[in-house]
Order: C-alpha cells, then sequence, then structure tokens
C-alpha cells in the first residue's frame, strides 16, 4: 500500500515547474527496471552485483560439466562423479559490477513547458528514476550535471548516502536556475546557452569511464553539435549510452491559429501561426532535427527515445535492451509528422 500511494502522490506532485526532494526520493517507486548486462566488449574488471558474460571463480554457479586437463580439483561435483561415474566440476560465473553515469543537461532551454511541467522538471525525475534503478541493482552511480553556468561532477558511489546527495544537488541546481530565470527580483544574468556545455560533459566522460558501464544522456538535444557527435562514437566502442530527448507539444506544432510573441525577458520574437506555410515549416523544423538526433545516436550503435512533457512519469522504459525492437522502428519513422512522433 506504502508503494502505491508514493507512486501517485509522485504523478501528482510532478505536474509542477519546481522540484523537491521528496519527489525525487519517491522516484525509487517507479523504478521497476533493470540495469541489463554490458552489450559490448570491456576490459574493465571490477568487482559486483552483475554477472559477467566471462566464465570463471565466481560466487555465482553456472553448470557442472565434465571435467577437463586443467580445470580446479577443488570444483570437483563430487555426486555428479559418483552418480555417472565420470569426473564433472562445477563452472561459476563471475560478478561484475555496470556502472552508470547520468548526464543531466540543464540548460536554460530545459525551462519550458506546455503541458504538465517543464523540460528540465520531466528530465530530472527520470535521472532520479534512473539512479534508483541503477542503485537498487548494486550498481555504482556517478552523475554530471551541467547548465549554461556551471558543471558539477559526482563520482560514482554505490552507498546511499552519496545517491541522496546525488539527488540533491540536482534539486539544488534545477531549482536554483528556476529561481533564476523566473524570479522577477533576481539580478542574475538572462536566458543563455551554452553551445559546449553538453560537449564539455561528454569529453569529461571519455576520461571517467574504463569501459562496460551504462550512460543515460537526459536532454533536448538543443546544443547537440559535431564534437558531441564524435565524443558518443568513441564513448559507444566500450560503452551502452541512452540517450532520452526531452520536448514539448508546443516545440513539435501550434495547433491554435493566431499571432503569437515568445520572449526571454529581453528579445521578443514573433510568429503567424494563421499561415498554415509557417505552421508547416515550424513542424517541418522539430522533424528534421529529431531525425538528425536520433539518426546521429542509431549511427553510434547507441540506444534512443524521446519523451515529451504530456507523456506520464512511467512512460520512459529505463533498460535500453528493451528498445531494441523501438530502434528498429525509428529506422522507418523519417517520414513522420511532429504528431506521430509525440507518441513514440
Amino acid at each position: 500500500m506504502q508503494k502505491s500511494f508514493s507512486a501517485n502522490n509522485l504523478s501528482l506532485q510532478a505536474e509542477t515547474i519546481e522540484l523537491s526532494l521528496e519527489q525525487l526520493i519517491a522516484c525509487q517507486y517507479m523504478a521497476n527496471d533493470k540495469v541489463p548486462l554490458p552489450n559490448k566488449k570491456t576490459k574493465a574488471h571490477l568487482v559486483g552485483g552483475h554477472l559477467s558474460p566471462f566464465k570463471g571463480r565466481g560466487m555465482e554457479f553456472s553448470e557442472v560439466r565434465q571435467y577437463q586437463a586443467g580445470d580446479d580439483i577443488r570444483t570437483i561435483d563430487w555426486r555428479v562423479t559418483a552418480r555417472t561415474g565420470k569426473v564433472h566440476t562445477k563452472i561459476f560465473q563471475e560478478e561484475r559490477e555496470r556502472p552508470v553515469f547520468i548526464v543531466l543537461d540543464l540548460q536554460d532551454s530545459m525551462f519550458f513547458g506546455s503541458k504538465n511541467r517543464f523540460k528540465s522538471t520531466l528530465a530530472s525525475i527520470q535521472a532520479a528514476r534512473a539512479f534508483w534503478v541503477a542503485f537498487n541493482s548494486g550498481n555504482r552511480v556517478g552523475a554530471l550535471l551541467n547548465n549554461a553556468h556551471t558543471h558539477h561532477e559526482l563520482k560514482p558511489s554505490n552507498r546511499r548516502k552519496d545517491g541522496l546527495r546525488m539527488l540533491q544537488k540536482i534539486l539544488e541546481v534545477h531549482n536554483h536556475r528556476l529561481s533564476e530565470l523566473y524570479n522577477p527580483q533576481s539580478q542574475a544574468e538572462s536566458y543563455k546557452i551554452n553551445r559546449n556545455s553538453l560537449s564539455d560533459s561528454l569529453l569529461r566522460l571519455r576520461h571517467l569511464t574504463k569501459g562496460g558501464c551504462l550512460i543515460y544522456v537526459f536532454s533536448d538535444f538543443m546544443d547537440f553539435t559535431d564534437e558531441c557527435d564524435k565524443h558518443l562514437a568513441h564513448l559507444s566502442q566500450h560503452n551502452d549510452i541512452y540517450g532520452v530527448m526531452l520536448s514539448d507539444p508546443l516545440e513539435q506544432t501550434i495547433d491554435v491559429a493566431g499571432h503569437y510573441h515568445v520572449t526571454d525577458g529581453h528579445n521578443t520574437l514573433g510568429f503567424n501561426a494563421n499561415s498554415r506555410k509557417n505552421v508547416r515549416n515550424y513542424q517541418q523544423h522539430f522533424a528534421q532535427r529529431f531525425a538528425n538526433i536520433k539518426n546521429r545516436f542509431i549511427q553510434n550503435q547507441c540506444y534512443f527515445n524521446h519523451l515529451s512533457t504530456q507523456h506520464s512519469i512511467n512512460h520512459l522504459a529505463l533498460n535500453p535492451m528493451a528498445l531494441e525492437r523501438q530502434v528498429a522502428m525509428f529506422n522507418h519513422t523519417d517520414a513522420l509528422q511532429p504528431s506521430t512522433l509525440m507518441n513514440n
């Protein structure tokens, strides 16, 4: 009963632009996925809670087979040997850890939303869900939080207090920038995008990861550059990368005709939605950007998914291995319109 109550509360409280630590902690009740085994070859040799594809002396029994020259005599299964009349030995699977890194993009473009919540709020909650999935699987979890002004690096750890410290940092970074952007009394610098922010985080990951890691990237990818693509190609050689693109329905299409003005508090941009041509160009711009980001991830053998602010919190599957069919489907979605993409 407690689990259901907490999950329901999270769904209701998440329809807001602000975050609370209670929300991020309650994400553990909506983290039922499992962190999959490494899908890439790796040279990492770490001990932890995941089964390695390599056979060896370990804690988990795998099978019994007939004794071969060179096998350790300490692993002989005497019961099977007595029953069959032939010497048999036990084979064990080695336990290994799956380090997880969470890249959370909190650029100013993420602080926008027309349905239920901001992209930044949704990304932070999904990052918290990813943390709980990894933590509950016994893995070390690290994070890189970035925006136009700051960069925070949290080293991987499997200790609960370090995980709570990570959630607290996500909360602080998110709500501090939210307050600066939307508080009329704030004297902070106005809306700003650092085009190198995401690239710098991916570059840093290249120095932090040793292979066999699972990397979550939560972003709207407004600042996805050729440098980002280069870093993805390098990281994906020995790690599994799961990119989640956050968007809002208003970024994909404008359903109501009219003259609109958009401002960041200093500059104003007008848009005529009475023109079907303008609306069509608006839709095509998003569809092309979506297709470009999706193709970059797939070409680099990364997992990719899309999440809209109108989706429910648990709409996103956090086990990227479950996306293989969806990735295959994405290869045939170049002609999809934005209204269709929202439902993927």
